[in-house]
């Protein structure tokens, strides 16, 4: 039997990593190294546990583990072989779900974005596919084979005429094809300039039924297919890019919506995601004009990294080498763009961050103290009351409306 096809044909029909285990020293000890986040929250994804849990499978069954943090992978073993499938996630990312998990797990807020950008990073994919799938390819390999069974470990947590091809380009398709990146222009500039209002009448003008039927064929009008949409997602990030916004941000909304694209063949969802994408990217574009275009670009790197490290130890040293200056330098700018501290920002993002959790979750305040970066609970509260004119407990019962 061709192991090497028969992993290639699972992986190419669920479009999921696969891995073949068999040699379990060294590819266990790969897939941990290259899957696993936290081994704290994710025990399962070790290459121990998972040296016992294939050692353990039994034939003729499909296992799936799915942890805390809602990673999945599904294993099994055929021909004598191990096999895991994975990860991959079954719905799309919830920020308070995993904001929750984090702090429950007493970790950092810092590691939100990146457990974002992990968890995304994976496809949707549902049991059904998986069982299916795995059934069709063994039968397909082995006809005499039973079916296999499911068992999920808990306590873990269109054609061209040859006519239609001739695409000899005149004056007039010349002056289409410029009409085309007028368009495509104006609508790159709207989201450098975070035009909310306007973006998604922009986008029809580029993309919609109408606009199509205004140009012949022989304009090569790639927007009419995915091709140009993936082209058109391209040019978007880049707007963003240019617009100042960071590149984080960027890459965590275009990599939130390619996941949702690649769990569904609907192209008309697939469209609805892409215009999703591009509106969030004006977005934030539009709020990060509001509230940092404002500042030089050193205090704007210095007010990312605090944001971005929210739950961490942030001294004066980090924000001055990002913003590539000495600290007393530094202190004397922010102050005079911002008219307050470092310290005073610092502590006013975490008083949000803390404010949003303690009107959406019921997290112990001890928690989110942690959570956002203050392990003195006594002094979190002293500091949010500073800021809030009440202690986070009167905050919750209130639910006041953050900052």
């Amino acid at each position: 039997m061709d192991h090497t096809l028969f992993s290639a044909l699972l992986k190419n029909l669920l479009s999921v990593d696969v891995t073949d285990a068999t040699d379990m020293d060294s590819s266990l000890y790969a897939f941990e190294k290259e899957y696993c986040f936290s081994i704290k929250m994710q025990p399962m994804f070790t290459s121990k546990a998972l040296y016992y849990l294939l050692s353990s499978s039994k034939e003729s069954m499909i296992y799936e583990l799915i942890d805390q943090l809602g990673i999945c992978l599904s294993f099994f073993t055929f021909d004598n072989r191990f096999y895991i499938i994975g990860p991959y996630v079954k719905e799309k990312y919830s920020e308070l779900k995993t904001e929750t998990v984090l702090a429950k797990n007493d970790e950092s807020s810092s590691k939100s974005l990146a457990f974002k950008l992990y968890y995304t990073a994976f496809p949707i994919v549902y049991t059904e596919q998986i069982t299916s799938v795995v059934n069709k390819c063994i039968i397909s390999f082995s006809p005499t084979e039973s079916e296999y069974s499911y068992r999920r470990l808990s306590g873990f947590i269109q054609d061209v005429s040859e006519e239609d091809d001739k695409t000899e380009l005149s004056e007039k398709n010349y002056s289409e094809i410029y009409r085309r990146y007028d368009q495509e222009k104006q609508f790159l500039s709207m989201i450098r300039n975070g035009d909310t209002k306007n973006i998604l009448s922009a986008f029809e003008k580029l993309s919609g039924p109408e606009a199509l039927s205004d140009f012949s064929k022989e304009t090569l009008n790639y927007y009419a297919s995915g091709y140009g949409l993936a082209i058109l997602k391209a040019l978007s990030r880049k707007a963003a890019e240019e617009s100042g916004l960071s590149v984080i941000t960027i890459d965590e909304i275009t990599q939130k919506y390619t996941q949702l694209s690649s769990a569904t063949n609907n192209a008309e969802l697939q469209t609805r995601y892409q215009i999703d994408m591009i509106v969030e990217l004006t977005k934030a574009v539009h709020n990060h004009k509001l509230s940092l275009d404002k500042y030089s670009p050193p205090i704007q790197r210095v007010m990312e990294y605090i944001n971005l490290h929210l739950g961490d130890h942030i001294s004066n040293d980090d924000l001055a080498a990002n913003a590539s200056m000495s600290i007393s330098h530094l202190s004397k700018v922010f102050k005079k763009e911002t008219g307050g501290t470092m310290t005073e920002y610092i502590a006013l993002m975490r008083c949000k961050k803390a404010a949003g959790l303690l009107k959406k979750t019921d997290l112990p305040v001890q928690e989110i103290s942690s959570y956002v970066g203050y392990s003195d609970n006594n002094y979190f509260v002293k500091v949010f009351k500073k800021i809030y004119d009440l202690t986070p407990s009167e905050y919750r019962k209130t639910r006041i409306v953050s900052l």
